[in-house]
C-alpha cells in the first residue's frame, strides 16, 4: 500500500508500513539506587561541674599507641586541642587525640564533623575523610589514646 500522492511531499512514493517500521523508541530497562548514610559528630557539652569555679590542677597525660581505626559506634563528642588536634571523646570514656593533616585547621571542628559511614564502620588514618560544618574536608594523620600520666 502505498500513499497517495501529494504535491510537494516529501516522502510521495513512500509505503507507509516502511516509514512505521523505521522508528522505534529506545527503551532503557536500568535502575540505579544509591544509598549515602552520613554521622554527625556533634561537640560534646559542657559539664556542669565546669561553671563552678574549681582550682585549677595540671593534668598531665601522656599518649599510648593504639590501633588505626575507631569504631564509630564509639564516637560521642569532639573537641578543638591544638592548631591541628581533635580530642575525640568515646562511649566508653575513653579519649583519643586525632592529628590532623598538616593544611587543616582543628577551629574549624569546634561545631562536630560530619564523616560518611563505611562498610566495616570504623573511622580510620589515611582512608577517611571529616568534614566540618564550614565546608573544610581533612584526613586523620594520627590516632592516640590519651591517658593520665600517673
Amino acid at each position: 500500500m502505498t500513499l497517495p500522492p501529494q504535491a510537494g511531499g516529501m516522502f510521495d512514493d513512500v509505503p507507509l508500513p516502511a516509514l512505521q517500521g523505521g522508528y522505534r523508541p529506545e527503551t532503557q530497562n536500568q535502575v540505579r539506587i544509591e544509598q549515602r548514610l552520613i554521622i554527625r559528630i556533634a561537640p560534646s557539652a559542657p559539664h556542669r561541674e565546669e561553671f563552678v569555679p574549681q582550682p585549677t590542677i595540671p593534668v598531665r597525660v601522656r599518649e599510648r599507641k593504639m590501633g588505626d581505626c575507631i569504631s564509630m559506634t564509639l564516637l560521642a563528642g569532639v573537641r578543638p586541642m591544638s592548631d591541628s588536634r581533635l580530642m575525640l571523646l568515646l562511649r566508653d570514656r575513653r579519649i583519643v587525640g586525632a592529628d590532623l593533616q598538616k593544611s587543616c585547621s582543628a577551629r574549624d571542628f569546634y561545631l562536630g564533623f560530619y564523616v560518611s559511614q563505611t562498610s566495616d564502620g570504623q573511622l580510620c588514618v589515611k582512608r577517611d575523610q571529616i568534614h566540618s560544618r564550614s565546608g573544610m574536608t581533612c584526613g586523620i594523620e594520627k590516632l592516640r589514646e590519651l591517658v593520665p600520666d600517673d
